[in-house]
Parts: C-alpha cells; structure tokens; sequence
C-alpha cells in the first residue's frame, strides 16, 4: 500500500511537470501552425493579425516565415475554436 505524498513531494512533481510542459511549448510559432492549430485558413489568421495584433510585437518574419508569439498564437487558437 502505498502512502500519501507530502506537501513538499508535491510542489516538487508540480514544478517538474511545469517545467516539462514549457519545454514542449514552443515559444515561436509559424502562421501555418496557427492556421493548423486553429483549424483556419493561413489566409483567415494572417487577416486577423494585420487588424488585431501589433506587427513586430505579436509578430514578424524570420527567413521568409510569418512567426507569431507564443502569447497571441495561444490566444487565437483557443479563442477560434
């Protein structure tokens, strides 16, 4: 039978899973991902920065490819849904 985890084993695994968690996150990503995330059109996403996020900030190129910051991509993928 195995015993309960203390407090501290706990906060342990919580931050060990975070860190997991932020390793897998990417912190760019390309408009494609986007569209794909999101189940939109590159078309549809590429619109809606150009009206509503803040070019160089929210986004920009890099070697000819639209990136998108983490911030807003996640905030378009889970609002688009």
């Amino acid at each position: 039978m195995s015993s309960p985890i203390t407090r501290e084993e706990f906060i342990e695994l919580k931050r060990n899973q975070e860190l997991i968690i932020s390793l897998l996150k990417p912190k760019e990503w390309t408009l494609s991902r986007v569209a794909e995330m999101s189940g939109r059109t590159t078309q549809a996403v590429r619109d809606w920065l150009l009206n509503n996020a803040e070019p160089d900030i929210d986004f920009y190129k890099k070697n000819g490819k639209i990136i998108v910051s983490e911030k807003v991509a996640l905030d378009y993928i889970t609002k688009r849904r």
